[in-house]
């Protein structure tokens, strides 16, 4: 299992826990399992998805010189939307 860690708007190899977000790449089953952190916004979620799916698709090189990700299926966790936006936020007349 590889753990990617997404921080800065890119995902990286890491051992850190902390990062927006977490793809965890399973070479056992090919599937892939994104975790975006409690509080992270709607557009940093979006962006965490987006390339995560990039990446089961054509892969993540490695640090090893390794591809990994290439053709896994991506599992996705129900998308977080806080309660703040889905506020309305004005009144049009």
């Amino acid at each position: 299992m590889v753990r990617l860690i997404f921080k800065n708007r890119n995902f990286s190899e890491g051992r850190e826990e902390t990062g927006d977000a977490v793809l965890i790449l399973d070479e056992a089953t090919s599937t892939g399992k994104l975790e975006c952190s409690p509080g992270v916004g709607l557009v940093i979620q979006r962006t965490a998805r987006r390339q995560a799916e990039s990446i089961c698709k054509s892969g993540f090189l490695l640090g090893n010189g390794k591809r990994i990700g290439l053709g896994f299926k991506l599992e996705l966790e129900e998308e977080k939307i806080e309660e703040r936006l889905l506020q309305k936020g004005y009144d049009y007349r």
